[in-house]
């Protein structure tokens, strides 16, 4: 979409996948053209440019579509950048899309923007009661009339409103799937300068009826939020607020906080650096791990922050980048005895953070503050079907579909046990983050001095929440003889489980290697032991680095009774 300033829109590509991944991004119909083929790998952050040119202007039927293509799971975002003004939103799967949804935008400088993913697509665009026309093709279309044209796959519709214009509540429809973005070219919320602000729109079947509002992070002024209802007769209750009753669908209901505790109840949030816009999903859409970035403006360099909500009693088995999040700065939340927020600095580039249990789904944002300018995004969220009639259906681990029909969502581990209580078991199955084999390649070359009297044991643990299996594979090579023996071991989370290794492994010159396999995620480090006396004194420990670069656990030698 159209911003203020004339900058760049940079699309950004990284993946959790451990392999190599294969990206193409294209402009199919746009002149002049684009292709390129690049690779990602995990954790790893890739950049593409494109001019201002490819914004939507105005309001106009373009061919402005960018199109990225992968042969794996890929994290995409995008980001509007220009001096002092600058948004970023989450670019959703083609596969969470649906054909029905209505914009939220605010009052000055409002957009919004169509893309279809299939030819002789017809959409139907009724305009929101907020009081802005859309004028297309001649002919002037005021609040409550519909507009209908057909798109082909790529083509794009831009809507601009002009200085004082708000689409809020616009309707739209379409016979075939469709990705919707809205906005503001450039906003002035409360004091400071005007920013511009973009996200992307989520189908009305992924709504819900449940939301935690937020603060961000060195938030200077009050805090705006928008609702918007898909149903007539819909009953808002905001904690520690009046209920309110929104009789139409597309009705929209908007209201400020200054409190430093959040409610229960998308939302504009002012920062230090002018305004930023950020759809905030519902509980029920939350998921157990993200991937996001943070952006990049090297002249100006932002800020960045991530505001995390989770239930208190799951705090514990949160981690970020692998590592538990050490944040002592947990906040109550008005209108939950359960859930709590932080916010927590983050450095520059790409972030995992999950939890342990893939039951267990939590909310992450991630928002930056520069000089002048700011950003702020989900960093993901489920796009389930929740808001339409459900299907009792048989269950793939991570479908992200409410399989039972119970209003939750992968809500069961695969353990045969009935985990939420409802007398079913295994009846909607979380997958584990890393559901991926690990392997550890270790080459010791022992020195001359070592003795038969020394063992070596390895010893495997895990944080999967699932016991772990890890076999080992041992091959010892001397002058022109090899030899291989395997070790199995079976160890739950955070127990260490050991195994003595023979002492042939540390004869004099000879060369050892070991090969490490798990069916989940395992950290590995090794323990040399001098087998004297009854205690058998710790010589060394050294971990190894898996192939997946999974930090190892450092441990300090002791004396073992």
């Amino acid at each position: 979409m159209d911003n203020y300033g004339k900058g760049v829109i940079e699309v950004f590509i990284t993946t959790d996948h451990l392999g190599e991944v294969v990206v193409n991004i294209t402009t199919p119909l746009f002149n002049p053209g684009y292709f390129q083929r690049l690779t990602v790998r995990n954790k790893e952050v890739k950049k593409v440019n494109f001019d201002h040119g490819i914004s939507g202007v105005g309001t106009e039927l373009s061919n402005k579509g960018i199109y990225v293509q992968s042969d794996n799971e890929i994290t995409v975002y995008a980001v509007n950048k220009a001096s002092a003004t600058t948004d970023a939103f989450v670019v959703f799967p083609v596969d969470t899309l649906g054909d029905e949804y209505y914009v939220i935008t605010w009052n000055e400088r409002s957009q919004f923007m169509i893309i279809a993913t299939e030819d002789n697509t017809e959409v139907t665009i009724t305009v929101g009661r907020s009081g802005t026309s859309i004028i297309f093709n001649g002919h002037v279309y005021n609040p409550g009339m519909s507009l209908t044209f057909t798109m082909n796959q790529f083509q794009t519709f831009h809507a601009f409103g002009g200085l004082h214009s708000d689409y809020s509540g616009t309707y739209i429809t379409s016979s075939k799937v469709i990705a919707v973005f809205s906005g503001s070219q450039c906003n002035r919320i409360g004091p400071g300068a005007c920013d511009h602000l973009i996200s992307q729109m989520t189908p009305v079947e992924t709504f819900g009826n449940n939301f935690v509002t937020i603060n961000m992070a060195s938030c200077s002024s009050p805090v705006n939020f928008k609702i918007v209802v898909s149903e007539n007769d819909t009953h808002v209750n905001i904690s520690s607020r009046s209920n309110v009753s929104l009789p139409n669908s597309g009705d929209i209901y908007s209201f400020s906080t200054t409190s430093l505790t959040p409610t229960v109840v998308g939302g504009c949030g002012v920062v230090s650096g002018d305004p930023a816009m950020i759809l905030l999903p519902p509980i029920q859409q939350f998921a157990a791990d993200y991937t996001f970035s943070t952006v990049e403006f090297p002249t100006d360099p932002f800020t960045n922050s991530l505001t995390i909500v989770i239930a208190e009693s799951e705090i514990s088995g949160l981690l970020l980048d692998r590592k538990n999040i050490t944040s002592e700065h947990w906040r109550p939340i008005i209108g939950s005895n359960t859930l709590r927020i932080t916010n927590i600095l983050v450095t520059e580039g790409s972030h995992v953070i999950y939890h342990i249990n893939p039951t267990v789904t939590f909310l992450a944002v991630s928002t930056g503050v520069g000089n002048a300018n700011s950003y702020g995004y989900s960093a993901g969220q489920r796009l389930a079907p929740i808001n339409n009639n459900c299907s009792i259906s048989v269950p793939v681990p991570g479908d992200i579909i409410d399989n039972d029909c119970d209003g939750l969502i992968d809500e069961e581990l695969e353990d045969g046990v009935d985990n939420d209580g409802d007398g079913e078991i295994d009846e909607d199955l979380a997958k584990p983050f890393e559901e991926l084999s690990t392997t550890t390649t270790t080459t010791v070359e022992t020195p001359t001095t070592q003795r038969r009297s020394t063992t070596t044991e390895i010893l495997p643990t895990t944080t999967s929440i699932h016991s772990t299996t890890t076999e080992l594979q041992l091959t010892t090579t001397s002058r022109n003889s090899t030899t291989t023996s395997t070790y199995s071991t079976t160890s739950n989370m955070k127990e260490i489980v050991g195994e003595n290794l023979s002492t042939d492994m540390v004869i004099a010159g000879v060369l050892s290697s070991l090969f490490v396999l798990s069916c989940l995620s395992t950290t590995v480090y090794f323990l040399k032991r001098k087998l004297r006396g009854k205690s058998g004194q710790v010589e060394d420990v050294f971990s190894s680095i898996s192939s997946n670069n999974v930090p190892p656990v450092h441990k300090t030698a002791q004396k073992k009774s």
